[in-house]
């Protein structure tokens, strides 16, 4: 079974192949994958930050608070003058093994319009193979919100694709102990044995030599 850990692995390699600045950032007791991109769209800087955590059950409370936390981030790395020639979009994605039906219906809900900017929230239950997020469009700029979506869904992908890929990664590199025998826990080679010295004559096989020396 997928686990959130493993998806955040894909959260954070995503973040990598889309050319995005990968960090980490502590938000509360959690270590979290960040990712900043900046792109040109219709005369403005868009200013993404990309960021996920691990949480054991995903609550509508904790997803705000979470969120909240990540725009904070966003914010204060922003490129540009907000509103005016930057615009700042935040995707924030809680990551767990049960996502509850308050947390599901407020990553799905339209999200809010902002002065200069846009809050995507995300919620992946791994457990049931969903991730739920607001994927539609707004009156807020259509070129603008295609490239939202876009990025929401490539660096938030289905959990059945990471499961995939998951599995993929795990035929290609086998477990040590699938190896054939012998493989790696070789001995190291023996010395090669001394030659007597030559005023010694060679010793029956099996035996000491005569007298002990």
């Amino acid at each position: 079974m997928l686990t959130p850990e493993q998806y955040l692995g894909a959260v954070a390699e995503r973040i990598q192949r889309s050319g995005g600045q990968l960090n980490t950032v502590q938000i509360g007791p959690a270590v979290c994958p960040v990712g900043l991109f900046t792109e040109s769209v219709m005369l403005s800087t868009m200013n993404y930050c990309v960021i996920a955590a691990a949480v054991p059950e995903v609550t509508a409370a904790a997803l705000y608070d979470f969120t909240g936390r990540a725009t904070q981030h966003a914010r204060a790395n922003l490129v540009g003058t907000m509103g005016w020639t930057a615009a700042s979009v935040v995707i924030a994605g809680l990551v767990g093994q049960r996502v509850y039906p308050d947390a599901a219906q407020a990553a799905s809900a339209k999200s809010g319009n902002q002065f200069g900017g846009e809050t995507r929230m995300v919620a992946v239950d791994v457990s049931a193979g969903q991730r739920y997020a607001f994927v539609g469009g707004k009156f807020w700029g259509a070129a603008v919100q295609g490239s939202v979506n876009a990025k929401l869904t490539y660096c938030f992908p289905e959990p059945a694709e990471v499961y995939q890929q998951v599995q993929w990664q795990q035929q290609q590199q086998p477990p040590a102990q699938q190896a054939p025998p012998g493989w790696q826990q070789q001995p190291p080679m023996a010395a090669p044995p001394v030659p007597p010295p030559p005023y010694a004559g060679p010793p029956a096989p099996g035996y000491p030599p005569p007298y002990g020396y």
